[in-house]
């Protein structure tokens, strides 16, 4: 108790002087994909709360830096001065999986984790040009025939990726992958009929489906979801998948200890507030709140896991 107490005090002293160069200088939020997608989305919705709840006049810029998964991204803010002006929304498991299928030159502990925001179960959905009415019909064509149906999504070792390698095991199926440069892409390849269909969260895909621009044939949760009763998970249709992508930020691993505590603190704020979380029902966002330390050993555990996914059946060859 004694070591937090310091902290925030040191945090509370920080913080004037932190503040005024945030006025001067705007912190510029980090993605690792192209305008339009689901993490894009969710940075650029949280941006004006973590604004407010930083305080004394913050501005906060959202920087896309796509390509490779996130990976150059990544590599660009372990690297960044530890100023707490550079900040990176992370997506998981996209930042542990390049550990092992890359050469990033970024670690784990590269960076100070301060707190988790999101918390998402994927979609499968399908263009409305194609004739899958369900995950079922999705699978049982792609075991007729072999790599013919295209699903496109973001990067290689991507949640999205990794998702539908998932499905392959439990159904036997084969799909060829499309990797694009962010769900956004991926989205527009699906509308174009370019590709059969695609894997993202719900944030991005229901609404959609609901206004009838594609159909989600699959929710990739244990159970039917309560905010869209109707979509039927994957585990009802004989894919036995659960999977999603959790969300966070992330500063350089030098960055000062009160500025990481402001961060984390602005971040409960706005999982708590009730304008943001507003925000969030109306757009399918789901909000999953982690604390700094709880986010670092979450960090560490999907590490882990991922090195033995990797271990037993590399994504990448």
């Amino acid at each position: 108790m004694t070591t937090r107490r310091t902290l925030l005090a040191a945090g509370g002293l920080a913080l004037p002087a932190i503040a005024a160069r945030a006025q001067d200088r705007p912190i510029q939020l980090y993605v690792g994909f192209a305008p339009g997608g689901n993490i894009d989305l969710a940075a650029r919705m949280a941006a004006p709360f973590l604004e407010k709840h930083l305080g004394s006049g913050t501005q906060i810029i959202t920087v896309n830096k796509p390509g490779a998964g996130g990976m150059l991204m990544l590599n660009e803010v372990a690297a960044a001065p530890a100023d707490g002006r550079h900040v990176a929304l992370v997506s998981f498991p996209a930042l542990v999986t390049a550990l092992y299928d890359n050469t990033p030159r970024y670690r784990v502990d590269s960076f100070a984790y301060a707190g988790l925001l999101t918390d998402e179960p994927y979609t499968v959905f399908v263009g409305n040009g194609t004739p899958y009415r369900s995950l079922r019909d999705l699978v049982d064509a792609a075991r007729a025939q072999p790599e013919a149906i295209n699903i496109a999504g973001a990067g290689i070792g991507s949640a999205p990726h990794l998702a539908l390698m998932a499905i392959e095991r439990a159904s036997g199926a084969r799909f060829t992958w499309v990797p694009t440069q962010g769900a956004g892409q991926a989205l527009q390849l699906v509308h174009g009929g370019h590709v059969a269909g695609s894997i993202s969260t719900v944030s991005l895909t229901v609404r959609g489906h609901i206004q009838g621009a594609h159909r989600v044939v699959a929710i990739m949760e244990r159970e039917r979801w309560d905010k869209a009763p109707d979509l039927p998970t994957g585990i009802e249709q004989g894919v036995d998948v659960a999977t999603g992508s959790a969300r966070g930020f992330a500063l350089p691993a030098a960055t000062p200890a009160p500025i990481v505590a402001r961060w984390e603190e602005a971040i409960r704020r706005t999982a708590a507030d009730p304008e943001f979380r507003a925000m969030a029902e109306r757009d399918f966002l789901i909000v999953r709140h982690m604390d700094r330390m709880t986010m670092t050993r979450f960090v560490d555990e999907q590490a882990r896991i991922y090195g033995e996914v990797w271990r037993a059946s590399p994504w990448r060859r």
